[in-house]
């Protein structure tokens, strides 16, 4: 299955309301959009970018300045769209209904850092309702060689073994945009507590740490939703 998974950041005058009405749009493209095989989406469970907004923009540590922290805060909201293959892609995004819905989400969302990676994956759609997903977007660093980005890779996928965590996937990105991100880490959880427990722990530490020498850890887009999975 082909997946096109996209993180959204709300505007600083962006409502809750404003936001409901958003995931009512990304729901209905299951039903409007002939492609769509699957659809998952949700706001973050962590406050998204409320925190950052409340901070004046000249008083935020900047992006630049982030190289070794990463981001202050998670994106809003997560949307996750599955298709047979290309083709299928293709027709969503050519499809009236989407860019309906694109247009309001355009409006109430920094269009400019939207996260976004294409990538594929074997098995079932891993939709798996009111269970949690903790994932994260990442651009490589130009300076990391591959022996260093596949080691990375490694201890994120090793995190599969933990008790806390169900499933872990990795998607390289295929898609064609100049502004997607390189890849994608996807990790299910039974619930947010669990969420919360792992990414407290010393693996998942160590896991981001050594992901994060290898990329520009200040773009990493992060989202952590409860999966309504259609």
């Amino acid at each position: 299955m082909l997946r096109h998974s996209a993180f959204f950041m709300f505007r600083e005058d962006t409502t809750l309301d404003q936001g409901v009405e958003m995931l009512k749009g990304l729901a209905y493209m299951r039903f409007a959009c002939p492609s769509v095989m699957a659809l998952d989406f949700g706001l973050d469970e962590f406050g998204g970018s409320a925190q950052l907004r409340e901070v004046k923009p000249w008083k935020r540590q900047p992006r630049w300045r982030s190289r070794r922290l990463g981001p202050a805060v998670n994106y809003d909201v997560a949307l996750h769209l599955d298709f047979e293959d290309q083709a299928g892609l293709d027709a969503y995004n050519e499809d009236d209904v989407h860019h309906e819905v694109a247009v309001y989400n355009a409006s109430i969302c920094r269009g400019e850092i939207t996260a976004r990676v294409d990538w594929w994956y074997d098995g079932p759609p891993p939709i798996v309702r009111n269970e949690v997903k903790h994932s994260a977007m990442f651009v490589w660093a130009d300076e990391s060689d591959e022996a260093s980005r596949s080691a990375a890779l490694d201890a994120v996928r090793a995190l599969e073994e933990t008790p806390l965590v169900q499933q872990v996937y990795i998607g390289h990105n295929v898609g064609t945009l100049i502004t997607d991100f390189d890849i994608v880490v996807d990790i299910r959880c039974a619930d947010r507590a669990a969420v919360e427990e792992l990414i407290a722990g010393e693996d998942y530490t160590q896991a981001m740490k050594q992901l994060g020498e290898v990329t520009q850890y200040e773009w990493t887009a992060r989202m952590t939703h409860l999966m309504h999975g259609l």
